[in-house]
């Protein structure tokens, strides 16, 4: 492994992320927010709080996404999101396995989408997988899943409470903007419009989206 394919693939990651980016070179204790990573070609497991990075060879073959997966879904069980993207032959299939016979769940991108189809392919021959979904899908759908075994206010109250947050500042900026007349006309509409999209959200709020079994 080169310094240059470390860097690009942490490049990489970097565009579509604005969580920080760590490489696992031997051991690192995992923390909430940070994206963990090995080296190109390295397989890594779980502990109950440390990722490591294996770095005897291990006996052929070896699939490094299926170690891990399987290492996660024995530490993590049903917390576990498994997600199987565009590649070729069947890697993953074996560890997705592992991730939904732990009570985990189970994701790949939409076949029809993916430039190389085999492997979300294996993986829905191979099991029943949770979602298939296309790729820009995919990220929202984790941050939401996320939620369902974790404390987190719902995206829907963040927005709320940014919104009400922001109201207030423009009460307090509308009080202090009297020697400005057309700032405060300026002021007094925003307040207005934020007022109807925190009641529109507030009734999206009280609406039930996914009717009860």
């Amino acid at each position: 492994m080169s310094l240059a394919s470390t860097f690009n693939l942490k490049e990489s990651l970097g565009r579509f992320s604005r969580l920080p980016l760590v490489q696992v070179d031997a051991e690192e204790t995992l923390r909430q927010g940070f994206i963990f990573f090995p080296p190109p070609g390295k397989s890594a497991i779980f502990t109950r709080d440390t990722i490591t990075v294996e770095h005897h060879v291990l006996p052929a073959p070896v699939s490094t996404i299926n170690r891990l997966f399987v290492s996660a879904a024995q530490i993590y069980g049903e917390h576990v999101i498994g997600v199987i993207l565009t590649g070729l032959l069947k890697d993953g299939t074996d560890g997705l396995r592992a991730v939904h016979e732990a009570g985990g769940l189970t994701m790949v991108q939409d076949p029809r989408e993916a430039e190389y189809p085999d492997m979300p392919t294996s993986a829905m021959d191979g099991l029943p997988v949770t979602f298939c979904l296309n790729l820009s899908d995919i990220g929202p759908a984790l941050e939401l899943l996320v939620r369902r075994t974790a404390r987190f206010e719902t995206g829907l109250a963040v927005a709320v409470r940014t919104l009400r947050d922001r109201a207030a500042l423009l009460v307090r900026l509308g009080e202090q903007s009297g020697r400005n007349p057309g700032t405060r006309e300026f002021l007094r509409n925003e307040l207005a419009s934020l007022r109807r999209d925190i009641q529109s959200i507030d009734d999206l709020l009280k609406t039930s989206l996914i009717e009860p079994v």
